[in-house]
């Protein structure tokens, strides 16, 4: 058994934790412009580590943000949602969690990519310095912990691609309907 499989049966005998990708809608220009362009209810994505879904961490036209959707409703959040929901071993959470803190930590130097939501749509992969969309970082940050395996490039996910684009590597997703 290699170094990985060795590292693999060491993660799934440790405790586990969940973390929750939340998908949401809503009103503005650039929100009802990615839902008709990609025919689907979702125009943000948001990535929870700390099992409770009270504190959300994505990306919006400010750059870096931490979200607390279920304290502060949003005038512009469109009724519906969904949440994913994925059991992944503590050292995963943790490896997350500390990428999620780096971009806290550095939170001035990124933006909000209105040029990579357009490359996305267009089906170019890209990567800019310090640059992303909500569901770019979500994918990012999931598939550099080994929470999961991408089915394409970190850059080609919209919102409602994270339903099904990618693999979890240690439970099965559990998706909630209209849970925010």
């Amino acid at each position: 058994m290699g170094k990985k499989g060795i590292k693999k049966k060491k993660r799934k005998q440790e405790r586990m934790k969940t973390i929750t990708i939340l998908l949401t809608g809503y009103s503005d220009w650039f929100g009802r412009f990615i839902r008709v362009i990609s025919r689907s209810g979702y125009s943000h994505a948001s990535l929870s580590i700390d099992g409770t879904e009270e504190v959300f961490y994505s990306f919006n036209g400010k750059g870096v943000v931490v979200e607390e959707p279920k304290k502060r409703k949003s005038r512009r959040r469109k009724e519906g949602s969904v949440c994913i929901r994925m059991r992944v071993p503590e050292s995963i959470c943790h490896d997350i969690a500390e990428e999620i803190q780096r971009f806290l930590e550095q939170k001035d130097i990124y933006t909000y990519s209105r040029l990579g939501v357009i490359l996305c749509l267009l089906h170019i992969p890209h990567k800019f310095e310090n640059a992303y969309f909500c569901s770019q970082f979500v994918a990012e940050v999931l598939s550099k912990s080994g929470a999961v395996q991408l089915k394409k490039k970190e850059s080609l996910y919209l919102p409602n691609h994270l339903l099904d684009g990618f693999e979890c590597l240690f439970s099965q997703k559990q998706i909630a309907y209209n849970v925010i």
